[in-house]
């Protein structure tokens, strides 16, 4: 007997935007620069004082030294101390932080690596972070739902649905959030070891690699696997962007 849905259970993959107008997709807004990114984001983030999060031009002065600090002392860490430990987390591999923090620490003393030595170090730690911020239990739940009501459709009874429905919903939520994290650190790899390496000459580059986006991730794999972030967690996270950008010397 054929167990598969006729059609994948909505929620888990986001479609692309189809093109408007004269049927060309329109051409990608600048993104705002990255320490506009970087402080708005930990801004929406918080429910306390958002004074606490250092302005757009502060870090602009502080430049790419602070965010190499940040990410050494304070983003890098957080993954690290929040790795699951026990229950059914612990299959979850851990993130591998160090050869990364060493690179940070480096580059935050004016010192940066080739491209190569960025990609290597980033590659596990962007993988394990994507995969730990995939929306697990949204993505298991809808999964869940339509799988069940597909087989209740179909003639299964009561209990029979439901265990399909776990079934359908482990086996696609494990493929989907595998995909999520490959796709998002094969992009990203290479455009921020780019942009690390040749942080001091064109900051641009990180700009374009979108850390808003990289922060909100970080956010959430630091977070509850409830797939809401943690408010405390943008508040370490401001914090420790401050304390950088201090500790260099601004």
């Amino acid at each position: 007997m054929n167990t598969t849905p006729a059609t994948e259970p909505s929620g888990t993959t986001a479609a692309a935007p189809a093109a408007t107008g004269s049927g060309e997709a329109p051409a990608p807004a600048t993104p705002p620069h990255w320490t506009e990114q970087l402080t708005s984001t930990l801004r929406e983030g918080l429910t306390t004082d958002e004074t606490l999060v250092p302005t757009a031009d502060a870090l602009r002065g502080g430049g790419m030294r602070v965010l190499h600090h940040w990410h050494a002392r304070t983003t890098l860490p957080l993954l690290a101390a929040t790795d699951p430990t026990d229950g059914e987390e612990s299959t979850r591999p851990l993130t591998p932080v160090k050869p990364l923090i060493d690179l940070h620490l480096r580059a935050a003393d004016g010192t940066l690596a080739p491209t190569a030595a960025w990609a290597t170090a980033l590659h596990p730690v962007l993988l394990t972070t994507y995969r730990r911020a995939y929306p697990h239990v949204t993505a298991y739940a809808e999964a869940h739902v339509n799988a069940r009501d597909y087989a209740l459709a179909n003639g299964r009874t009561c209990t029979e649905a439901d265990e399909y429905g776990h079934k359908y919903a482990r086996l696609s939520t494990t493929t989907n959030a595998e995909a999520f994290a490959t796709t998002h650190a094969d992009a990203l790899t290479w455009a921020l070891a780019h942009a690390y390496a040749y942080a001091t000459a064109d900051p641009d580059a990180y700009t374009a690699t979108f850390p808003s986006s990289q922060t909100r991730a970080t956010a959430h794999a630091a977070s509850t696997p409830e797939d809401v972030p943690d408010p405390s967690v943008f508040l370490h996270l401001a914090t420790g962007l401050a304390m950088a950008l201090k500790e260099q010397g601004n």
